[in-house]
């Protein structure tokens, strides 16, 4: 008889000195002290066919260089196929620096190598604790409604992706939950340039919403769905914990609403594995000149001088000003267009990785960078299966995957990306022929 065997493990990945904290553009600021503990958290699942593994880490960007050293360490150890292991950044804005190519952003430091290394090394020896943690388990997936918790923050009328995919497992022995996986399409920023303290943001408390109600034992893996014209802007009163907290709380509670409404019949003692992995090269973007660039700059500044003068509302102001920080971006990536310093950003981040994990009659499919929230409806939408998408995984894109409409649009996201918004399409048409 097949048994399914799953292993979790949760070790702490927080920095043990002070450090850039990475995510506000322009923004020089350096950690003062430890607010809650940045987390990675892995999951193996072993159907006695294949063996793969699931890892959130709480910080801003997983590279591939860290990828591929992370697969050495743990497929030396365990036997896994280092391509069968997925690593997410659950983009915390309030954690250290931890990839290097992208220069556009002067004020950002190159990453610490010594925390490079120490970050490697913790997120291959949580695989391997989880390895040797696997036990007969059942497994159930099912989702969450988390409409109100974010939304789209351009504008609070525009499209987004409430659905939230729950993988739940059991141990055979006791009948107890032991871990969750979750994915949810929203940028953890909560807490802003201000805040000089490590933290997961949001993310953080969700995970201490569950371990209360459902066992304090419980690995939660927190992954971001594409979110990069996602935020909680228009859905929080401020930028503080307390903010973070009831964000964090509520989507808990809507997660553990509906594990709790799960029947035993719902859950599987194994399940098939299937996975495919293939890598795709995307179009460049067409770059500004540095004049038509700085007078951009100008014009967006002007723009924001004025709301501030009119006392236009906060959140309205918050969005032109990131859109003042992509144009300086902007700038500053037309410049190393004329010079040639793009070819070595571009040659660090492609070609893409791109996974598509089947479980059972679900996949999930991993891909890198910020996508935009567009781009994860319209996967599900050419899938034959129930789908669900992970970003920020196994490598970087260094900027943003907007739509032809946000390109068009010149906003912050559009201005901060050095692909063309036909690398969307190059994306979903490569990805219906696979799903």
């Amino acid at each position: 008889m097949k048994t399914l065997l799953v292993g979790s493990a949760i070790i702490d990945v927080t920095p043990k000195k002070p450090m850039f904290l990475h995510g506000y553009p322009h923004v020089e600021r350096v950690s003062e002290g430890v607010h809650d503990p940045l987390y990675a958290s892995a999951l193996i699942i072993d159907n006695g066919e294949t063996q793969i593994g699931f890892c959130a880490v709480d910080v801003i960007f997983i590279s591939k260089d860290i990828t591929m050293r992370v697969r050495k360490q743990v497929q030396e150890a365990t036997g896994i196929k280092g391509e069968n292991l997925m690593i997410s950044a659950t983009h915390t804005h309030s954690g250290p620096v931890t990839f290097s190519d992208i220069f556009y952003d002067p004020v950002v430091p190159k990453a610490d190598g010594e925390y490079i290394t120490f970050l490697v090394n913790k997120i291959a020896t949580v695989y391997i604790e989880a390895f040797r943690n696997k036990k007969a388990s059942k497994i159930a997936i099912t989702t969450a409604d988390a409409t109100g918790v974010g939304g789209n923050r351009r504008s609070i009328n525009d499209v987004i992706d409430p659905e939230v995919p729950i993988i739940v497992l059991k141990d055979m022995a006791t009948d107890k939950i032991f871990a969750l996986s979750t994915i949810y399409c929203m940028h953890p920023t909560v807490l802003h340039e201000d805040s000089k303290l490590y933290s997961a943001d949001f993310p953080g408390y969700t995970r201490t919403y569950i371990k209360e109600k459902l066992g304090k034992d419980i690995v939660l893996l927190y992954h971001t769905g594409p979110s990069g014209n996602q935020s909680p802007r228009h859905f929080i009163n401020s930028n503080t914990f307390e903010e973070a907290e009831r964000l964090g709380f509520k989507l808990g509670r809507l997660i553990t609403k509906s594990i709790l409404r799960l029947n035993e019949s719902d859950y599987q003692n194994w399940i098939s594995i299937n996975i495919k992995q293939f890598k795709i090269n995307l179009p460049q973007k067409k770059f500004m000149t540095v004049d038509e660039a700085e007078k951009k700059v100008i014009f967006v500044k002007n723009k924001l001088t004025k709301m501030q003068l009119d006392k236009e509302p906060a959140k309205e102001i918050r969005t032109v000003e990131c859109d003042w920080f992509g144009a300086l971006e902007n700038k500053q990536l037309s410049k190393m267009h004329e010079n040639g310093e793009l070819k070595k950003v571009y040659e660090s981040v492609l070609p893409a990785e791109i996974n598509i994990i089947g479980l059972g009659d679900v996949q999930f499919v991993f891909l890198p960078g910020e996508l935009f929230v567009e781009y994860s409806l319209e996967i599900k939408k050419h899938s034959a299966k129930r789908t669900f998408v992970n970003s920020l995984s196994n490598g970087v894109l260094a900027g943003y995957l907007v739509t032809p409409e946000a390109e068009k649009e010149g906003g912050y996201e559009a201005s901060n990306s050095i692909f063309s918004a036909k690398a969307g399409q190059v994306l979903i048409e490569e990805l219906s022929t696979k799903i």
